[in-house]
C-alpha cells in the first residue's frame, strides 16, 4: 500500500447534507459511552510491544448479544431512490428493504472516519508508524546514522518518511527509490536528498557495491512479486557496506471475527496469489531475510485494534481504506463489482472490523549484512483478550 500513489477524490455534494450520523473524532468518550456503551468494561492498558486493546466506544451492539449484526452492502443510488420514493405506498416487504438499505449506509458511516478518502493517507501512515514504533528509527538502526552515512528508501511515493528523516539527520545523505514506475511524486528540494525514478526492480539497483549504510522498506509486500524478493535481497546485499542494515515495516492485515470479514480476506488472499503476491508476507520476512544471507538483529510486532479511541487507530483505519481504494482496479472486477459497489463493500468490511474491535498486526524487521545467522532475535508479543 505504501508505494502506490494515493488517489484523492472530491467530496460529493450530497455527502455533507446526508442526515446520517457521522464519525466525529472530537466527540468525547463519555458522550459515546452514555448513548451506546454503558455495558462495556473499562479500557485496559497493556505494555510489551502491544497497543492497548480497548472496547470500541463507537459500538452500538446490544449487551444481550455478542454477535455483531451483519450489515447489508448497498450503493448510494439505492439510498437516494429510497428517499425519493418515501411518499409512495409501500408493502411490508418494501418497507423492510428500504429500512435495511438506510441502516446499512448509516451503520458504515457511523463506524468509519469522516471523509477518509480526502486525506493524504501516506502522511497518516508515516506519523502513525512513527508513533507506533517510537520514532523514525529503532535502537538497532540509530547507530548507523552517523555523519556521511548513505540511506536508501525503497518505495518513497509521496515522501513523508524520507523528508522527515532528511530533516532529522541533515548530516546523512538520502536517496529515494520508487520501485513502481511513475509512482514517485514531486517532493520539496532538500540538499541531502536525491531521487531515482522509474527503474523496475528487475533492472537492479543503481548503486556501487558496498556503498550504502541503511536500506529502508515500508508497506512494500503486495507491490513486489513473490519471485522478485530473492533477486532484490541479492541486490541489497551487493550495495550494503559490511554490517550495513536493512529495515522492513509491513502490515499483516488478516482481521477475523465474523464470517463476512474472514470470507472477504480469504478472497483477497486468493486474488493476490493469482497475481504472484503474498498477502501474508509480513510475518515471513524474517525467514526470507535469513535465507538470503542476512542476520536478524531486531524484530518487533505491534498489535493495533480497529476500535481504539485514539488517533493511531483512526489513522491506520484511514490507511487501510485508502489501500483498498488503490487496489480497486485489480480487486473490483475479480469480486464481480463495479467501482461504487466495491467501495461500499470495503466500507462495510472495515466498519465491521471497527465494530467488533478486530486487530491488525504491524511488523518491524531489522537485519544486517552478514553470513553468520547463529544469533537471531525473535519478536516478543503480549496479546489481550476481548473485553
Amino acid at each position: 500500500m505504501g508505494v502506490v500513489q494515493s488517489k484523492k477524490k472530491e467530496a460529493k455534494a450530497n455527502k455533507s447534507s446526508n442526515s446520517f450520523m457521522q464519525y466525529n473524532p472530537s466527540t468525547t468518550s463519555s458522550q459515546h459511552q452514555t448513548t451506546s456503551c454503558s455495558s462495556h468494561k473499562k479500557q485496559q492498558l497493556v505494555e510489551c510491544d502491544t497497543i492497548s486493546k480497548k472496547t470500541s466506544i463507537y459500538s452500538t451492539t446490544s449487551s444481550k448479544s455478542s454477535t455483531p449484526t451483519p450489515v447489508v452492502c448497498t450503493s448510494s443510488k439505492n439510498v437516494i431512490s429510497a428517499y425519493r420514493n418515501s411518499n409512495k405506498p409501500k408493502t411490508e416487504s418494501a418497507q423492510y428493504q428500504e429500512t435495511t438499505l438506510l441502516n446499512a449506509h448509516q451503520s458504515n458511516s457511523f463506524f468509519l472516519p469522516k471523509d477518509w478518502d480526502l486525506k493524504e493517507y501516506q502522511y497518516n501512515l508515516h506519523f502513525a508508524l512513527k508513533s507506533l514504533f517510537g520514532g523514525n528509527v529503532t535502537p538497532a538502526v540509530a547507530p548507523k546514522l552517523k555523519k556521511g552515512s548513505r540511506v536508501v528508501q525503497m518505495g518513497t511515493c509521496s515522501g513523508p518518511w524520507i523528508m522527515d528523516m532528511a530533516t532529522q539527520y541533515p548530516q546523512c545523505f538520502f536517496t529515494a527509490v520508487e520501485v513502481i514506475p511513475g509512482s514517485l511524486q514531486s517532493l520539496p528540494s532538500l540538499p541531502n536528498i536525491e531521487f531515482h525514478r522509474d527503474k523496475p526492480i528487475k533492472d537492479g539497483l543503481d548503486f556501487p557495491d558496498s556503498s550504502v549504510d541503511y536500506v529502508h522498506f515500508r508497506s512494500m509486500g503486495i507491490n513486489i512479486g513473490v519471485d522478485k524478493w530473492p533477486g532484490l535481497y541479492k541486490e541489497i546485499q551487493r550495495i550494503l557496506k559490511p554490517d550495513g542494515i536493512i529495515r522492513i515495516e509491513e502490515i499483516h492485515h488478516s482481521p477475523a471475527g465474523t464470517v463476512m470479514i474472514e470470507s472477504f480476506i480469504e478472497t483477497l488472499r486468493q486474488i493476490l496469489a493469482e497475481h504472484n503476491q503474498d498477502f501474508d508476507i509480513a510475518p515471513k520476512h524474517g525467514t526470507i531475510l535469513q535465507e538470503n544471507g542476512f542476520q536478524i538483529i531486531e524484530a518487533k510486532k505491534k498489535i493495533v485494534y480497529y476500535g481504539g479511541d485514539d488517533k493511531l487507530s483512526e489513522d491506520l483505519v484511514i490507511v487501510i481504506l485508502n489501500g483498498f481504494e488503490d487496489l480497486s482496479a485489480v480487486l473490483a472486477p475479480r469480486l464481480g463489482l463495479n467501482v461504487e459497489d466495491y467501495r461500499h463493500r470495503v466500507e462495510m468490511i472495515v466498519a465491521q472490523c471497527v465494530k467488533i474491535n478486530a486487530q491488525m498486526d504491524w511488523y518491524s524487521w531489522v537485519a544486517k549484512k552478514s553470513s553468520d545467522t547463529s544469533s537471531i532475535t525473535t519478536a516478543s508479543t503480549t496479546r489481550t483478550t476481548t473485553c
